[in-house]
């Protein structure tokens, strides 16, 4: 998983398959998360259990690319 202060490698591109771990665009606010897309809606799946999906209709954000890759510096 993606651990605090790793860097992520972004591809960028505006669309996703289910289970891509994207940056998603939500009132000009990024946000990484795994996409799902239902049939009325997207589901915007955080990696962490304790912390809430998002759930929004397919206009409401915007994917600004997919995670390709995860960079740690260990000390």
């Amino acid at each position: 998983g993606i651990l605090d202060g790793d860097f992520i490698v972004v591809r960028k591109q505006p669309t996703a398959e289910n289970g891509q771990t994207v940056v998603a665009l939500i009132n000009n606010e990024a946000t990484v998360k795994k996409y799902y897309k239902q049939k009325n809606y997207v589901e915007l799946r955080p990696a962490h259990a304790d912390m809430e999906s998002i759930l929004i209709k397919e206009g409401d954000f915007r994917i600004e690319g997919r995670v390709v890759g995860v960079m740690r510096h260990y000390k």
